[in-house]
């Protein structure tokens, strides 16, 4: 009964979508679980790459940067090269997923640009600055 009052508000084309899940349901949910483990992976690979992309800035500073407002760290930030192959070496896994992201980018210098804006980077300092600082 249930099953006919579904398949009645669904329509024609929705009741045919409805008949391939459930044909096709075991294969479509592992998909869809690879995809979230791949994404959860991606995101815990975004907070490394943030840490390699900003090593030699935090180790160059050091503790300068956690008497400097973000603004300065800012001007800081664009007056240097920021070294985004450094990314590259963090971790094993090839891709990377903003942490609210579900979109699964491999990873390289230009996605790393995209991701990373300067604001997040000055963002990242500022925490890591004042985690140390504590």
């Amino acid at each position: 009964m249930i099953d006919a009052l579904v398949r009645r508000f669904l329509g024609t084309a929705g009741t045919g979508l409805l008949d391939f899940y459930v044909q096709h349901s075991l294969w479509i949910n592992v998909l869809l679980f690879t995809y979230v483990v791949l994404v959860v992976f991606a995101r815990r690979n975004y907070g490394r790459v943030a840490q390699h992309i900003l090593a030699e800035f935090l180790q160059k500073y050091g503790d300068k940067l956690a008497r400097k407002s973000p603004k300065e760290i800012r001007a800081l930030l664009l007056k240097r090269k920021i070294p985004w192959e450094n990314g590259m070496q963090a971790g094993w896994f090839p891709f990377i997923s903003s942490p609210q992201g579900i979109l699964l980018r491999l990873k390289s210098d230009r996605t790393f640009q995209k991701i990373f804006p300067i604001d997040v980077l000055v963002e990242t300092i500022v925490q890591q600055t004042s985690s140390r600082s504590k």
